[in-house]
């Protein structure tokens, strides 16, 4: 059985085909945000070896509850032929060597786990629970060798005093 992924007519295909570096999709709980930031790489897992994408949340915890980002790409990208999880490691390997990882920044500290890092594709679930400088660190991660021009992706209900709100602004 074939299962065709499509973005819903309105935000969420706007966020899907925007071609700005920087995109973030805002809204209430249930609008279709998480699941739009997981459907963005499936351009690319499938035919550009060196893709890579990491999505991150504050906490792992937050990654892995229920329903949460993993949960959900389980029922996304485990259905797909040859696609492997490897659930201690929170990483998607696509059979062209493309990956997607889920991580945590819980501590401001944790950004600098990501230095020497190249990640053409960087998300955050819910950017509002990060600080500036995780996310200004993070942009000096979101480089790329895999010819995919490097991007961000963020989903976001910003609260009218948060820094999120003043970067939109």
């Amino acid at each position: 059985m074939s299962v065709i992924l499509r973005p819903q007519p309105g935000p969420q295909e706007q966020f899907l085909s925007t071609k700005a570096d920087i995109a973030l999709y805002g809204g209430a709980a249930g609008g279709g945000k998480s699941f739009a930031l997981l459907m963005e790489p499936l351009r690319h897992v499938f035919n550009i070896p060196g893709f890579y994408a990491v999505f991150f949340r504050r906490t792992t915890k937050q990654v892995r509850n229920p329903g949460g980002l993993w949960d959900e790409s389980r029922k996304m990208y485990g259905e797909m032929e040859g696609v492997k999880a490897k659930e201690n490691d929170l990483i998607w390997q696509f059979p062209s060597g493309a990956r997607i990882q889920f991580a945590h920044m819980e501590h401001e500290k944790n950004k600098l786990d990501w230095q020497g890092s190249q990640i053409p594709l960087l998300g955050f679930d819910e950017l509002t629970h990060f600080t500036p400088g995780q996310f200004w660190y993070m942009l000096s991660r979101n480089r790329s060798t895999c010819g995919v021009r490097p991007y961000v992706r963020a989903t976001t209900n910003p609260e009218a005093d948060s820094w999120v709100a003043d970067l939109i602004a």
